[in-house]
């Protein structure tokens, strides 16, 4: 999307009888279907839609049917997660759809779509964090219950010292978070964060006319 093509157009809109078509310019600036920020970020979720229905359909598959069918609680959590993921996918492409349609006041409807956009990366952030933990918690509590062998020697599992367990617990979770977090910030910023600030200084040119 070139912005200074923006800017100019934004720019004619002052003039009454240019009005209408520098709307519609701007409206087709967004509209592209190849190189805007907007279809750029859907193309970024679809590439992460397909990862993730791969991953997870091999994954769940395998503990639904591996371990003598012990570790089916895995596949039922997994299979949580993909559905929330879903959901979110769902939400997202939906918006970014909306984004590539506007009409009307332009730069009202995309600044206030921009801000929608900025929730949905800061929630998924959020969440992917917030996931460590409860996975963490599942997958220590299915070890323990599932496959004791493979846990009666572990410091995460022993019974004493209590601090040692507790301790080992927490330095593994804030350990593990702490990748997680500055991974996720990495990947989603090159995912749709520089997409979005792109977007976002549009609308800021916009607002300066």
């Amino acid at each position: 999307m070139d912005l200074d093509q923006l800017k100019d157009i934004w720019k004619g809109l002052d003039e009454p009888v240019s009005e209408h078509q520098g709307k519609q310019e701007i409206v087709t600036l967004l509209s592209r279907k190849s190189q805007g920020p907007i279809a750029k970020m859907k193309r970024n979720l679809r590439w992460e839609l397909i990862l993730v229905l791969i991953s997870y359909t091999a994954v769940i598959t395998h503990y639904f049917t591996a371990f003598d069918h012990e570790l089916q609680s895995v596949a039922w959590f997994l299979l949580v997660i993909g559905i929330l993921f879903l959901a979110y996918y769902y939400k997202k492409n939906k918006l970014l759809n909306e984004m590539q349609h506007v009409s009307g006041k332009v730069r009202f409807h995309l600044e206030r779509q921009v801000n929608t956009l900025e929730r949905f990366v800061r929630f998924y952030l959020l969440a992917g964090v917030a996931l460590v933990p409860v996975c963490l918690a599942f997958f220590g509590w299915i070890f323990y219950r599932e496959v004791p062998d493979m846990t009666k020697d572990s410091i995460f599992f022993s019974a004493e010292p209590m601090w040692k367990t507790v301790g080992a617990w927490a330095l593994l979770t804030i350990t593990l978070t702490s990748l997680v977090y500055f991974a996720n910030v990495w990947l989603l910023d090159k995912l749709y964060g520089h997409h979005i600030r792109k977007l976002r200084h549009i609308v800021t040119e916009m607002s300066e006319q």
